[in-house]
């Protein structure tokens, strides 16, 4: 985990650090960006599983939802100023994260994080049956 304050990659504003859990997350209260550092994923997705954390998770998602008039292309890493590349959940292909490919870092835009720690019953039949 790394700290300092960082700008969202998305508009450029300053991102405030939230923790869940025992994972911290920076989150962009304009447009409802999540900028993720490496390794942070996996606890976070640990940590939605409590009640608590998802819902207060999905409040977050509801707040700061402002996109910006013009989204850079590519995103830049906000702690290495890398450019980030578009990936695709394997499991979830509606989901998509920017992705550093130095650091490890991920940007998700508003309600992407949210999507990607609830595998809904659904997904996990499609996943199943191919």
């Amino acid at each position: 985990m790394a700290d300092g304050f960082i700008s969202c990659p998305k508009d450029a504003e300053p991102m405030e650090r939230i923790t869940l859990g025992s994972v911290g997350i920076d989150r962009c209260a304009t447009c409802g960006g999540v900028w993720l550092d490496a390794g942070e994923l996996e606890g976070l997705k640990h940590a939605m599983l409590i009640e608590r954390h998802r819902a207060t998770m999905d409040e977050l998602d509801r707040l700061g939802t402002r996109e910006p008039a013009v989204r850079p292309n590519p995103l830049l890493c906000p702690r290495d100023h890398s450019r980030m590349s578009v990936h695709r959940d394997p499991k979830q292909t509606h989901v998509e994260m920017d992705v550093c490919t130095k650091c490890g870092g991920m940007f998700f835009d508003a309600g992407e994080l949210s999507d990607l720690t609830e595998f809904t019953l659904g997904e996990r039949l499609r996943s199943l049956l191919g």
